[in-house]
């Protein structure tokens, strides 16, 4: 590897590291504050508080990730242009395209880093955030939730299970519900399904087991009324960013199994996918518009006699990009959760389209 290449490196991942943590901190302490309000009547232990910001920067990183690749791209190579380093090497007959070959890896690498940060980190990370908000507010943890199943403890005691929650619809699919007295178990209520009405649970077409007298009994429906609301449903299940992508996928099964179609699960089972696509392709986007031939006009943006300046253009041109890209892709994403495109495409539009872009203006960057 040439000097000049590992210089270009160091430097790049040096403002990458700089510009990714600091705007996550920045993020991460601006959502703290939001939430602050919430917290300060519990009077919490700074050590919480300070965990708290600092779980929740993996969670902005991978969103802002791609912003900052983005930006430090455009800043170090629009200042090689500015101190004519570019041109030294092409009058030393280098090569570019074998010159930024690096990159691309580096490119990939981020790729990857992005989707194991959004499965393996940002997950785990999550659900502590949950836990310690919990324990701010002194709420106690009442339900159990995992791929669509939940646990609680009714309010008379008993143990519920429920097999498949749909929060969209408000319905509960296999529910088990354990009645318990000081000799153990004594009644047990099977339901092929439960609905939330007015403001209790009926089951539907349940089957009562008397453990005492040895008696089953089938019940066209029964009103329940000690198991909680859907609102307290939602609010201790799991977001989807709590869950891996494996995780996701077995939930859907489940629901097309069930006979539900949940679109925004494929949307974001399919967005899983797509959005650390773009890390690569911000980089190629951000190497292209600093030394490509083809974009003479962005080139004299970005390359000002003043270093201050010309580092602030870069900045603000890699942030308009980087809005345009969210905009597209939030808006596609709420297309494809209406279903007005289709829900596993709809992520992947934006991605692709900046794809094209980059690799076009990466294709014209001469020799």
């Amino acid at each position: 590897m040439l000097i000049i290449q590992k210089l270009y490196i160091k430097e790049f991942l040096k403002t990458l590291v700089i510009l990714s943590l600091g705007i996550s901190l920045i993020f991460s302490i601006i959502g703290f504050i939001d939430k602050i309000d919430d917290f300060m009547p519990h009077n919490p232990p700074a050590k919480l508080l300070f965990q708290y910001i600092l779980l929740a920067i993996p969670k902005y990183l991978h969103y802002l990730m791609a912003m900052a690749t983005l930006l430090s791209g455009l800043f170090i190579f629009s200042q090689a242009i500015k101190r004519r380093e570019i041109v030294v090497i092409k009058a030393a007959s280098g090569k570019m395209k074998r010159i930024l070959m690096p990159f691309v890896a580096i490119g990939v690498i981020l790729t990857l880093f992005g989707f194991a940060l959004g499965e393996l980190v940002v997950p785990v990370t999550s659900k502590k955030i949950r836990s310690i908000k919990s324990r701010i507010t002194q709420k106690k943890k009442e339900i159990t939730f995992k791929e669509g199943t939940l646990y609680m403890r009714g309010k008379d005691g008993s143990i519920v299970r429920i097999a498949l929650y749909l929060p969209d619809q408000n319905i509960s699919k296999g529910v088990s519900i354990y009645k318990f007295d000081k000799d153990g178990l004594k009644e047990r209520i099977d339901a092929e399904t439960g609905e939330w009405e007015g403001s209790t649970w009926k089951l539907k077409k349940a089957l009562v087991y008397d453990i005492a007298n040895g008696k089953a009994v089938e019940v066209p429906e029964v009103v329940y009324p000690y198991i909680e609301s859907p609102k307290i449903f939602q609010e201790d299940m799991w977001s989807v960013e709590e869950m891996t992508l494996p995780e996701l996928i077995k939930y859907q099964r489940r629901l097309n199994d069930a006979g539900f179609k949940n679109i925004k699960l494929t949307v974001d089972i399919s967005s899983r996918l797509s959005y650390p696509l773009i890390n690569l392709f911000m980089l190629l986007l951000g190497i292209s518009l600093s030394i490509g031939g083809e974009q003479q006009a962005f080139q004299k943006i970005l390359h000002t006699k003043s270093q201050t300046h010309g580092g602030i253009i870069a900045a603000g041109l890699g942030l308009f990009i980087s809005l345009v890209y969210w905009f597209g892709y939030s808006m596609f994403l709420s297309l494809g959760y209406a279903g007005a495109i289709p829900p596993a495409i709809a992520p992947w539009i934006v991605p692709s389209v900046f794809s094209i872009l980059s690799l076009y203006l990466y294709s014209q960057i001469p020799e």
